[in-house]
């Protein structure tokens, strides 16, 4: 499976994504023929830096992403993103969000707090899961968590909203 490369979008974007997406590629198939049983999980942190590498170009990112679903699904692996809502503030941003729910397996999304700065919170996360980290459970649409967390010198701390005093 081959990115379309150097084709009349993007050109060298293209090359760059079809590159990082052979070495994605060449990892999970190492892993898979390996003597590694367990489940493999392709986690890409804050994809606004893919659309930097692409210039802004959502279509090129949702490209390789779409190439990423397919990979993941052929070789039973999950696809998590993790989404950093702040530089997505613009409307711009939005359609690539929307696309993103229906890809990924998980999204992670990490955003300030919707009422501003707090001493004892620093933002607030949302896990979007399709149910299929779920085994129990039949996948029965999305199961959606809202946590706070705080930061730390080393770390964070995760907790339900309102669970803080």
């Amino acid at each position: 499976m081959l990115l379309y490369s150097g084709g009349t979008r993007g050109g060298a974007i293209a090359d760059s994504l079809a590159q990082l997406y052979s070495a994605v590629q060449r990892v999970v198939e190492t892993y898979r023929a390996g003597e590694n049983a367990g489940r493999l999980t392709v986690m890409i942190d804050d994809v606004s830096l893919l659309e930097v590498a692409a210039n802004g170009s959502a279509d090129d990112v949702l490209d390789f992403l779409h190439y990423c679903v397919t990979l993941t699904s052929e070789m039973n692996c999950l696809l998590v993103v993790l989404i950093h809502e702040d530089i997505y503030s613009s409307e711009d941003g939005v359609g690539l969000l929307a696309h993103l729910r229906y890809i990924a397996d998980l999204v992670i999304k990490a955003a300030p707090l919707s009422t501003g700065l707090a001493a004892d919170v620093h933002g607030q996360l949302s896990v979007v899961n399709k149910g299929m980290l779920i085994e129990q459970r039949p996948a029965k649409g999305q199961k959606v968590w809202n946590f706070h967390f705080k930061v730390k010198e080393n770390g964070a701390d995760f907790f339900y909203p309102g669970s803080r005093h």
